[in-house]
Order: structure tokens, then C-alpha cells, then sequence
């Protein structure tokens, strides 16, 4: 499979999926199942697994190949992205392989940890797991990440016939996939958005997409904009995009940029509250939430996220 036709007509909506764990820290994989289904009923049939909402860094490898499978066999006609990121390119191009045995469609690695890099050498970084992987390759900028993926690095990487798409999360800048556009024109590399606020602004712009986290919460906003926008009703898209806005506010409170930990149970209390996730559970020993927290995200939700248009599990 390849990324060069989206598996629905027009642009792809891919969600970058949490991972479930039970109270024990074990990977939920009943719970993981139920995410795929509810994501499938909001019209998702593309998902990032492994990724940094999924909590990549703190899983080990035995971890990351049960959530691939899992998936893989909960969605067998979806296409699955599959973090590959390592310590490395040698470790990336181990993750690699193996992600495309566990059912992985596309491979995709993010700038190396720790570590910084030039651009030339973040080029060979990225041409070296290019050259060695079973599957096409995606790369991810993430301004979290110590070496960014410069515009012209972009454009020299969109060459590699290997290379096939960009994750771009880089906080808000929404000239960035414009001139990144421009710069690959010609090349089949596909930009697709991670930002939940510039979804409509990309489409606007030419690019072809969006990865975003939001989306475990709230498919059906991200489905309803793109289709919107496919169908030329741009101002039916603008209004899924207002409320997505409104639901992307939650990130810039004070309260959920305290931790990783609090990042994520933003998401993963709504999904709970819904019975589609067990617990709320992750990947670190212990992260105790105080109670005034979870209540701020139910009031949150209540007030930005409207309850008509809400997916219920069955």
C-alpha cells in the first residue's frame, strides 16, 4: 500500500491513536480495539500508531509490535503509520522492519533523540533508514525534537523515492506548509497537518491531510471538515473548524502543559467516561491526577465539545 492515493476519496484524516493500558501497565488490548471501532464509526480508517500521543519513547519493543498488530487485525482494510523512532538510525531501521512484519503500511521516523544534528546530516539520517526500510517511509517535525526539519531539507528528502510524506507539528506556523508545498512541488510527498488548528488552513493551502491527536476524542469534527471542504462548502467547513478550534484551546491551558502525563489524560478521561477505554492509565509507573484536574476537562468538553454530535460506543 501507498500513500500516493488516499484509501477514501479526498483528504486523509489520520489519527494519531493513544495507547490503552490497563491499571497494571500492561498494553489494553480490548481497550485498543474498542478505540479502532469507535474511530472506525467516525469515519477513520487511516491511524498513527506509536507516535508521541501513542507514547513511543516509553514503550518497549515487545509493546510496540502487540499495539501494531492489534490494530492491524482490528482494521485489516485501514493503513496504519507505525512509529519507528529509535536511539538511532540503526534502530530505526530495526523498528522499521519489524513494524512492516506486525502489519505496518508506512514507517515513520522523527529527527534523532537527544542528539542534534545539521541539516545535511539529518538528511543522510533520514536517507540511511530511507534506503533500509521494508516500507515507505514518512518523516515527522516536531518542534519538541532537538534538530527541526528545515524547509529545504524537506524538499531534498521529498526526492527519495522511499520518502513519501511529512508530519509537520510546528505549533502554529501557517506559512510553513505553504512554502513547504512549493518547495516539494513536483515530488510525490504528501503534507499532512499535526496542528488541530491549521486542519482548514493546510486543506486551503494545497496540503493533503492531517495526523492529529484530537482526533481519538472527536472524529467526527476532523471527518466533517475534511468532507466538507471535498465538497466545496467552505463555509460548513470553517464551522467544524471554529469548534475544532474551540477543543484545541484545551492544550494551551496552564494545568495541561504542567506534564506529559496531564497532556495526555486529557484524552483519555473523555474516552473512558464514554466506555471505550478501560482506564486512563499509561505508560509511566504512576502519575497521580488530582481530581480538580479531571474536572476541568469534563467541564471543558461540556462547554466546547457539542454533545449532539458526540459518537457513543455501542
Amino acid at each position: 500500500m501507498t500513500l500516493l492515493r488516499p484509501p477514501s476519496p479526498g483528504p486523509h484524516l489520520i489519527v494519531a491513536l493513544l495507547t490503552p493500558f490497563t491499571a497494571d501497565g500492561e498494553v489494553d488490548t480490548a481497550s485498543l480495539r474498542r478505540l479502532v471501532a469507535y474511530l472506525q464509526a467516525g469515519g477513520v480508517d487511516e491511524f498513527f500508531v506509536v507516535g508521541s500521543t501513542g507514547e513511543a519513547p516509553l514503550l518497549d519493543e515487545s509493546d510496540r509490535l502487540t499495539i501494531i498488530e492489534t490494530v492491524r487485525s482490528a482494521a485489516p482494510a485501514g493503513t496504519i503509520y507505525a512509529g519507528v523512532s529509535g536511539t538511532g538510525h540503526r534502530h530505526a531501521i530495526r523498528n522499521s522492519h519489524a513494524a512492516a512484519q506486525a502489519g505496518a503500511d508506512v514507517a515513520v521516523v522523527m529527527s534523532p533523540f537527544f542528539v542534534a544534528l545539521d541539516q545535511p546530516q539529518l538528511i543522510d539520517f533520514c536517507t540511511a533508514i530511507a534506503d533500509a526500510s521494508p516500507v515507505p517511509l514518512a518523516v515527522y517535525h516536531h518542534l519538541r525534537m532537538p534538530t527541526p526539519f528545515a524547509v529545504p531539507t524537506v524538499a531534498q528528502l521529498a526526492n527519495h523515492p522511499n520518502i513519501v510524506a511529512l508530519k509537520d507539528t510546528n505549533g502554529g506556523d501557517q506559512n510553513r506548509c505553504a512554502e513547504i508545498l512549493v518547495a516539494t512541488a513536483g515530488t510525490p510527498l504528501k503534507f499532512f497537518q499535526g496542528v488541530e488548528k491549521l486542519v482548514l488552513p493546510t486543506l486551503a493551502a494545497g496540503g493533503h491531510g492531517c495526523v492529529v491527536a484530537q482526533g481519538n476524542i472527536a472524529p467526527h469534527l476532523f471527518r466533517g471538515v475534511l468532507d466538507a471542504w471535498q465538497a466545496g462548502d467552505a463555509a460548513r467547513a470553517a464551522e467544524y473548524q471554529r469548534q475544532i478550534d474551540a477543543l484545541w484551546g484545551i492544550f494551551l491551558r496552564p494545568e495541561v502543559k504542567q506534564s506529559f502525563a496531564h497532556f495526555l489524560h486529557t484524552m483519555k478521561l473523555p474516552l473512558q467516561r464514554r466506555g471505550v477505554i478501560a482506564t486512563t492509565a499509561g505508560a509511566l509507573p504512576r502519575a497521580d491526577i488530582a481530581p480538580e484536574f479531571e474536572q476541568m476537562i469534563d467541564d471543558y468538553l461540556q462547554q466546547h465539545l457539542d454533545p449532539t454530535l458526540t459518537l457513543q460506543t455501542s
